[in-house]
């Protein structure tokens, strides 16, 4: 029988298509309180979270697609 971690690993996909809608702000905010409770190595707590959403979500996205169509050719990912 399978438990919940061999659950999660075995049941993981990675979703490339998303709804064009946003998360609910109130939904962003539970997922980050019950997030922050995940366990570290040595308890170092290294996350840092940045939200973004409207124009400031938009910017970012033009810049990484930008990055990649001009600096993408210049690195090794293999």
């Amino acid at each position: 029988m399978l438990n919940a971690v061999d659950k999660a690993i075995a049941s993981r996909r990675s979703v490339r298509a998303f709804l064009p809608r946003p998360v609910p702000r109130k939904l962003v905010e539970h997922i980050l309180e019950v997030a922050s409770r995940a366990p570290s190595g040595t308890n170092t707590q290294p996350w840092k979270v940045r939200v973004l959403a409207g124009d400031a979500k938009t910017r970012l996205c033009e810049a990484v697609l930008h990055a990649h169509e001009t600096e993408a050719d210049k690195h090794s990912f293999s």
